[in-house]
């Protein structure tokens, strides 16, 4: 083979080139970018309304309709899923797979600004970007003792404006901070006393803050910019401003309202460690480095602090992304160190001191130099990358195992080391190549998944083959040039373990292997039916796709009846929070009253404006799988007891941004008969061992308050229907009238609204007739309490019910999913009323689907590529012999260490895949070399298979130990893979030492010596 001649040929200019990749991978490490998940855009983007005192209907009749309908006319639309509840709603744009997601957000931006004057305008909207990359990587609180959030909001605004600043930040937001503003809160016995009616009082301070410009006059040689009326500038000046001169005096608006800087009605109320606070948090651009930004965030904010000392203002840090990144990444160079250690104990004890040097080496090496290609390809160390580091830590050490040995067993020929060197790497050098190209084929589907989930892991299958490719370049250039100068002449140590092995080859496994080859039926039908029993066994490991997060974090959901005001939600979650944080496993728990957290995590999307929900963030001391998994329990048991709301504990999750593992969507346009079917599947999943956080979407109807307005009436006493409403929404919710703009520049909006919004108060009010007469707003309405409409959803623009639940650890959630359609397929449904399947069963078919024309197309690459190298059709089917046996072991050990298959185990499944052809490979290959040299079938088989156990035998063990670290020690995230590997090795291995053989001998028996093309 040319490249290791050449290598040895150049050996400066070789080791040059190594030396400038290894520099390059160096510098790519220390500034390559880092960040907890991959980088890229989702085609999704969310639109928030929130539209207080809005009911279900009416949110549905005049927000979602008009949006989803002139959404629906855009192009390349997916699916638009809408959650609609009282006071607001939730619609998520999904665009088609290879849509720009920035586009598709300009789209929706620009359709809502199209339309926004049809709708209503005291409704809010809010577009974002369902990314990813849209996560937040810190959250402070930021509180003052007592709390005052007037100067809260100014120290806060300052803290936001100091860490958006920098250029690695996408942006830095406020959370729960009431609007601070300046309240004219009437008082209804000074109106009736003066004779005023609410709108006198709005209209007189509208009209003294409408900021116009008149102009400007000139003087002489200059010219003078004229101001008129506009803001406020101080309380002095609302609280003088004249609502009517009066017989005797004037009457001001001191004289008839109460004015002072306020909280406006909160929509959202934030609390850490049981005091109120405002969060903030900061989101990082892409491609930034996400240790050096929190280092330099970190250490402005304590200078934030200081500054802030003497005004009681308190900062404090409750997120930090930066830490799980650097676990992960400190997490991988513990195992690399420990996998590289088992790995050169190992080559050390079969090969001995130098031999063991020449694998050792090229572990680390492969991985500075294929970090710097990594990063050259566009991509950073964020999770997937760092997945992929850690698959390749089991498969890089086979090339440089199969050379050493090869030049080891060659240098015990009588050839120098240079001509050993040469000689041992050209013999497995093209078969070595092969094998490492079948490895990154084998990952091809991954690399060619058109889907978000495929984006999301796209780094990985890159990571690996870079690695690979690495691997195998240094296996046939720094490793033979090494064996050049460092390789003993002898070619087995006396103290090596090789020399017992090679016994043993030689002896008592050539001895098995002819009495296998004589009686080749009974083995292979043994054979067979131990591989089809592993096989049988997948029904019972279960499939749970997207495994836990793992993270030291949880959310509790909670869910109050509907008409529950924001007050009561928030004395229930802090009872709710009391409870939580009496567990010593608590580190501090953050609270988020009518709003979700922060989103903090990539398939977390809060929601917002909800006065009966409530989220607490729960972080932990640390993360222990058992013991949370404990805990969670032991909530979930005691919060199913809890009359008051309902309480739903979860953990972070992988996977796509989609809904809980178990969804099914109940379609129909009768909401009552949506409900009913609703109602029975949710409690047919809670009777269902293993479901549990069951949630029924669909709720209970809204009660609402019907005023039942008397039109004729306001048309006999000449009320005018806009002046009642007018009346009647600045009672409740306020009207703005205008702006104070103090002498530090913050502006105030000035509101005029009710003492109280209660029923006594629209009792009081008085509404002004044509005539200027006075009348009560109570003489026009018949107030009634009446059911509206539950929240529901849309999808598709067609109403449903979502009815969803999360799965408990040792359940699968193909199963419990198959359970609940079973359960509908019985069910008599009403008439125009439907099911469809959601969740995670939904998630796997959009997200892999093609995954199966994609492996098949791979399949077909490594057959072609097999071909190419043997010349043979038969030849490649031998080879793949040994992957049924592989699956086989790999779910048998996923079924005795009881783990489900799920992503991780599907990764671990096509590494395992790539090994097992690389071992068949080097086999089959040296028996084609023996029978060139004459050697009759059977003995061609045996020799092959006895000088290949050491490499195969080794080959196995160095994986195995490598990977011992990581599935042992590294959480149940990597279990799944390290288990599929290391079982299905062992089952394959033992395959690939008996029936390759046989397989092989049955090809070449009977065939020339250059038997190897069939």
């Amino acid at each position: 083979m040319w490249l290791p001649n050449a290598a040895l040929r150049h050996s400066q200019f070789s080791i040059i080139v190594i030396v400038l990749a290894l520099a390059l991978g160096v510098i790519s490490y220390l500034t390559m970018p880092r960040s907890e998940d991959p980088q890229f855009d989702l085609p999704i983007t969310l639109v928030e309304a929130v539209y207080p005192g809005a009911t279900p209907l009416d949110v549905e009749t005049l927000v979602v309709d008009p949006i989803e309908q002139v959404v629906a006319d855009l192009e390349d639309i997916k699916k638009i899923d809408t959650t609609i509840f009282n006071g607001g709603a939730r619609i998520e744009v999904t665009f088609l797979y290879g849509t720009d997601p920035d586009e598709g957000y300009d789209d929706i931006r620009l359709a809502l600004a199209n339309i926004r004057n049809d709708l209503p305008q005291e409704a809010a909207f809010f577009i974002e970007k369902g990314s990813p990359t849209s996560v937040n990587i810190l959250q402070f609180a930021v509180w003052s003792e007592p709390m005052d959030y007037k100067s809260v909001s100014v120290a806060s605004e300052q803290l936001q404006k100091m860490l958006s600043r920098h250029p690695q930040v996408q942006k830095s937001e406020r959370w729960g901070l009431p609007d601070q503003i300046v309240e004219v809160a009437v008082l209804p016995e000074r109106l009736k006393q003066y004779g005023l009616s609410i709108n006198q009082v709005s209209e007189a301070l509208a009209s003294r803050a409408d900021n116009l410009t008149p102009g400007f006059v000139d003087a002489s040689e200059r010219r003078f910019n004229v101001n008129a009326s506009g803001n406020y500038q101080n309380l002095e000046e609302v609280r003088n401003s004249i609502v009517f001169k009066g017989e005797h005096s004037p009457i001001k608006i001191s004289d008839v309202a109460h004015v002072d800087y306020a909280s406006d009605e909160p929509t959202y109320l934030a609390y850490f460690e049981g005091k109120p606070v405002v969060f903030v948090t900061v989101e990082q651009a892409a491609g930034g480095n996400i240790f050096e930004l929190t280092d330099t965030l970190l250490a402005e904010v304590d200078q934030f602090k200081s500054s802030y000392q003497d005004q009681n203002i308190q900062v404090e840090l409750i997120f930090n992304q930066s830490e799980s990144v650097e676990q992960r990444v400190n997490g991988f160079f513990v195992n690399l160190a420990q996998g590289l250690v088992l790995v050169a104990v190992l080559s050390l004890l079969f090969l001995g001191a130098r031999p063991s040097l020449l694998i050792t080496v090229t572990v680390p090496l492969s991985f500075a130099i294929a970090i710097g290609l990594l990063d050259m390809s566009g991509f950073g160390l964020e999770q997937m990358s760092i997945v992929g580091l850690i698959i390749a830590l089991g498969l890089l050490v086979d090339d440089a195992i199969v050379v050493t040995e090869s030049v080891h067993r060659t240098a015990g020929q009588g050839l120098s080391t240079l001509e050993a060197a040469k000689e041992g790497a050209s013999r497995v050098g093209m078969a070595s190549a092969i094998g490492t190209f079948t490895t990154v084929f084998a990952f091809l589907p991954m690399l060619l998944l058109e889907s978000s989930s495929g984006d999301f892991m796209r780094s990985m299958p890159v990571t690996v083959s870079l690695v690979l490719v690495v691997s195998l370049l240094l296996s046939l250039t720094l490793t033979p040039l090494m064996a050049s100068k460092l390789m003993a002449k002898s070619a087995e140590p006396k103290w090596s373990l090789q020399r017992p092995i090679n016994h043993f080859a030689m002896g008592t496994y050539s001895s098995l292997l002819h009495s296998t080859l004589k009686h080749k039926t009974p083995t292979m039908i043994v054979a067979i039916l131990v591989m089809a029993g592993g096989m049988s066994l997948f029904p019972r490991v279960g499939l749970a796709l997207f495994p836990k997060a793992e993270k030291p974090m949880v959310l509790v959901d909670v869910q109050a009846p509907p008409n529950t005001a924001l007050h009561e939600t928030n004395a229930i979650t802090q009872d709710v929070a009391d409870f939580v944080a009496q567990n010593k496993a608590v580190k501090s728990v953050a609270l988020n009253i009518g709003n979700a957290n922060p989103r903090i995590y990539y398939n977390e999307i809060p929601r917002r404006g909800q006065s009966n929900y409530a989220q607490i963030l729960v972080l932990l001391e640390h993360y222990d799988a058992d013991g949370v998994a404990e805990l969670l329990t032991e909530w979930r048991q005691h919060f199913a007891q809890y009359s008051e709301a309902e309480i739903t504990v979860k953990e972070f999750q992988q996977g796509p941004v989609t809904d809980p593992p178990i969804t099914i969507r109940i379609v129909g346009n009768e909401i009552d008969d949506v409900q009913q079917v609703s109602r029975d599947l949710a409690h047919m999943l809670r009777t269902t061992e293993g479901v549990v956080n069951v949630r029924n979407s669909i709720g209970e109807p809204q009660v609402e308050l019907d005023l039942n307005i008397q039109f004729d009436t306001l048309a006999l006493t000449g009320v005018d229907v806009a002046t009642f409403d007018q009346t009647l929404k600045t009672v409740l919710t306020g009207r703005d009238v205008g702006t104070l703009k103090d002498d530090k520049g913050d502006s105030y909006p000035v509101q005029v609204k009710g003492f109280s919004p209660s029923f006594s108060e629209i009792a009081q009010i008085d509404v002004a007739s044509n005539e200027g007469n006075l009348i009560p707003l109570n003489q026009f309405v018949q107030p009634q309490l009446s059911n509206g409409h539950p929240e529901f959803f849309h999808y598709q623009k067609l109403r449903n019910s979502k009815v969803s639940g999360d799965v408990a650890a040792g359940h699968s959630v193909a199963a419990l999913t198959a359970q609940a359609i079973a359960y509908l397929d019985n069910y008599a449904m009403p008439a125009g009323v439907h099911y469809e399947v959601g969740g995670e069963e939904e998630s796997r078919s959009e997200n892999f689907a093609g995954l199966s024309h994609i492996m098949l197309i791979a399949g077909l690459g490594i057959f072609a590529l097999l071909v190419f190298q043997f010349r043979s059709i038969i030849q490649p089917v031998v080879i793949f012999a040994s992957i049924p046996f592989a699956v086989a072991g790999a779910i048998a050990g996923l079924l005795l260490t009881g783990y489900s298959f799920s992503m991780m185990a599907f990764v671990g499944l096509i590494s395992l895949f790539g090994i097992v052809v690389n071992n068949a490979i080097i086999l089959v290959d040296t028996v084609n070399y023996n029978r060139r040299q004459n050697m009759p079938a059977e003995q061609a088989v045996v020799a092959a298979s006895a000088t290949r156990l050491t490499p195969i035998t080794l080959t196995t063990l160095t994986t195995i130990v490598g990977l011992l670290p990581l599935t042992l020690f590294g959480g149940k995230l990597w279990a799944p893979l390290g288990w599929v590997i290391i079982s299905g090795l062992s089952v394959s291995t033992i395959s690939s030492l008996i029936v390759v053989p046989i397989l092989a001998y049955l090809v070449i028996k009977g065939k020339a010596v250059k038997g190897s093309t069939v």
